[in-house]
């Protein structure tokens, strides 16, 4: 009888651990993630040069320059390979453009393509009247996650919000070989900066 009573028990012990280990439940679910790529760049001013005086020369290869600091802090500076034949002088002062940076991911590290050289023209004057070229461009970080320097190998970092404010300045030219010379008035042109990962 001692034999029976062990064979049941393994038996009922058997069919219990069968039972218990098919209990269970099962779900499906999703895996999701956004990209977002994209950032805000802003402008917020434009790059002026302020109100100069100017003179191109007409007939060589002579130019003077005008130079525009990313860096609100030092001031515009003119020169000249002669200035007999070509002039700038500055009787108001201008100022860097400047881009606010946000939406990025925090501290991230954005790169800066610099514009192609830009051609500065009379609006709706004589067109052979001389012109500028606009080149030499250099960024100033004002905030960011470093700050109030200038920013090197054209790369920015934000700060923990994904944000950065920077300027840019540039280098005017005048021009060589036009027909006529520098006409009063307002000249301009447009250039384009990008900004990315």
């Amino acid at each position: 009888m001692k034999n029976n009573f062990r064979k049941i028990g393994f038996v009922s012990t058997l069919v219990l651990m069968a039972f218990a280990s098919n209990a269970g439940e099962q779900r499906t679910f999703e895996a999701k993630v956004t990209v977002k790529n994209a950032f805000e760049l802003e402008k917020q001013s434009d790059l002026l040069f302020g109100t100069i005086r100017a003179k191109a020369d007409t007939t060589g290869t002579d130019t003077a320059t005008l130079v525009i600091p990313a860096d609100t802090g030092k001031a515009a500076s003119v020169t000249s390979t002669d200035i007999t034949k070509a002039e700038i002088s500055i009787l108001e002062a201008g100022a860097p453009a400047q881009f606010k940076i946000s939406g990025v991911v925090p501290f991230a590290t954005l790169t800066i393509t610099d514009p192609v050289e830009t051609n500065i023209v009379l609006s709706g004057g004589n067109p052979n009247a001389a012109g500028f070229t606009m080149d030499t461009f250099t960024y100033y970080i004002e905030t960011g996650a470093l700050s109030q320097q200038d920013v090197t190998g054209n790369q920015i970092q934000v700060d923990d919000k994904g944000e950065a404010l920077f300027n840019i300045g540039a280098t005017l030219k005048t021009t060589t070989g036009g027909t006529a010379n520098y006409l009063d008035g307002s000249y301009s042109g447009t250039f384009t900066i990008e900004v990315s990962y």
